[in-house]
């Protein structure tokens, strides 16, 4: 099994949390007690471990997780699960050209019921599991409407049943099924609920599933292994969504999110420095 990098460093968590209270290099430096020069540098990725508890606590993170990450001290354990499939799709951009996204694919050996949850960069590595494995898809659900999670949306939408692909109604995505948050369906063995996740985007949902052996939560980009997604406008939101509708989810339900490896409500409590 591919083992997929953990999506984010110790400077982008650090980023993403300065971005999201708003605290420019000169007001970290002023609450931390280090120059402009130490936090740009940690910023930058160079890992000073002192300067780094800092500038942690500043910023409401966990310093002993932040520290482990940036030792690069924990990986999550492998998920193997039957009837879960994550296929990783390359999304390079500028400034990060080993990029990555995921799309997931649950689906009922037995039945060969397959649901897919968000759609990756394109369609034809999901169509070709689907084919390889002989399954029938029955609906697609997105987590938000990000291009990286929806550039394989016509091809799916062609191959799954009329009106059986779903999209936020907070935010819409052309041609689908607009879902509320709370809503739940029933397809084959499958149960799910969507919660609404936003702060990362406008109106994002996350999908708890169960059907699988164990509870799995399909949460985009509301949070990552060891990190979360960015948002300029909505943090204290997006903080407050992973807290109190996926981290007080079962400790062993496992978490698909939309970039970096799969993870669990344990792991995620016990090594990611937000929370």
């Amino acid at each position: 099994m591919m083992r997929i990098p953990i999506e984010d460093s110790f400077e982008d968590v650090l980023r993403k949390a300065a971005v999201g209270q708003r605290l420019g290099h000169g007001a970290l430096s002023i609450r931390s007690g280090l120059s402009l020069k130490e936090v740009r540098a940690l910023l930058a990725g160079e890992f000073n471990e002192a300067q780094l508890r800092k500038l942690a606590l500043v910023l409401k993170l966990d310093p002993e997780k932040l520290v482990a990450l940036a030792r690069g001290d924990w990986y999550p354990e492998a998920v193997e699960l039957e009837g879960l499939k994550c296929i990783c799709m390359p999304f390079p951009e500028a400034s990060y050209p080993d990029a990555s996204t995921n799309c997931f694919v649950a689906y009922d050996v037995s039945s060969g019921d397959a649901l897919v949850f968000d759609t990756g960069t394109r369609a034809e590595p999901v169509l070709d599991f689907i084919r390889a494995q002989k399954l029938h898809l029955q609906a697609v659900f997105l987590t938000h409407a990000h291009r990286d999670h929806i550039g394989g949306l016509s091809a799916l939408a062609a191959a799954a049943p009329a009106g059986q692909v779903y999209a936020p109604a907070n935010e819409p995505v052309a041609d689908t099924r607009l879902l509320e948050p709370e809503a739940e369906l029933c397809i084959g063995k499958f149960q799910i609920k969507a919660v609404e996740t936003n702060g990362h985007s406008r109106g994002a949902l996350s999908y708890i599933v169960n059907g699988l052996g164990r509870q799995v939560a399909f949460v985009g980009d509301s949070i990552f292994c060891l990190s979360m997604g960015g948002t300029k406008q909505g943090y204290q939101l997006a903080l407050n969504n992973n807290r109190n509708k996926l981290l007080t989810l079962s400790p062993d339900t496992v978490l698909c999110p939309g970039h970096g490896p799969m993870t669990t409500v344990g792991e995620e409590l016990s090594h990611n420095p937000f929370f």
